[in-house]
């Protein structure tokens, strides 16, 4: 049987690599037009390819409910915590799934020392157990007796 996924993926290898990045002095306002444009729901502040944290939509939404919160003059920066959770890329998926529980967080920076080289979510997570239980249950009807794989086709 053909492998897929193994327990030991890294994190990498599920990781979107196109990941839109702001710099810490951008207004609110700068990078909320960006996540628009871009059709993000959260960018990485980094300084010098370096990850200094990640702020999202919901971040920002909350904050420009704020009456006295002026958008064109507020630093993205004062949404980072003062050090950005981050995973190496090399980590495996026990590694990510153990950090966004102990963090309670739902993405991550990715980086190979120290630089940004991705970004993964919880919803990677979800769609790569959803293709391994597709696999999973195609091995299982392939090696079923005919009479058990006449009952329903779960194929999508």
């Amino acid at each position: 049987m053909e492998s897929h996924v193994s327990v030991g993926m890294a994190v990498i290898d599920i990781a979107r690599t196109a990941v839109v990045t702001v710099e810490p002095d951008e207004s609110v306002a700068d990078v909320i037009r960006t996540m628009q444009t871009e059709t993000v729901g959260s960018v990485v502040v980094t300084d010098d390819g370096a990850p200094l944290g990640l702020v999202t939509d919901r971040d920002l939404a909350m904050a420009v409910l704020d009456d006295s919160f002026d958008a064109e003059t507020a630093a993205v920066s004062e949404f980072i915590d003062d050090e950005a959770v981050t995973i190496e890329g090399d980590e495996g998926i026990y590694e990510l799934v153990e950090l966004f529980s102990r963090n309670g967080i739902r993405r991550a920076p990715v980086v190979d020392d120290g630089e940004l080289v991705g970004i993964i979510s919880v919803s990677d997570v979800v769609v790569l157990l959803g293709m391994e239980l597709q696999h999973v249950a195609n091995a299982i009807r392939s090696s079923s007796p005919a009479y058990e794989r006449s009952g329903p086709s779960y194929r999508g």
